[in-house]
């Protein structure tokens, strides 16, 4: 199997096209806010509660996968800061 090497904008630019276009209708909202791994080099994907469970899913079906990790629902996976407090 070919080793794929993608720079990071790559991966962005694939993984967010794939959503979008296969797999966005499959998983909103029934698993908003769950983690979500897609491999942009074959468009299969992995939903679970954490980051270390879908990508190790996604890497045991697919060793060489190239993974974009997201949460269902939301703008990034996650959240830096204390942002914005009342």
């Amino acid at each position: 199997m070919k080793r794929h090497d993608f720079d990071k904008e790559e991966v962005v630019r694939r993984g967010r096209e794939i959503y979008e276009r296969e797999i966005r209708a499959k998983v909103e909202p029934e698993h908003e806010g769950r983690f979500l791994a897609v491999d942009i080099t074959d468009g299969s994907y992995e939903v679970g509660e954490s980051d270390v469970e879908v990508s190790g899913a996604a890497l045991g079906k697919n060793p060489k996968a190239v993974l974009y990790l997201m949460r269902v629902g939301h703008p990034a996976a996650y959240r830096l800061g204390a942002g914005l407090r009342r």
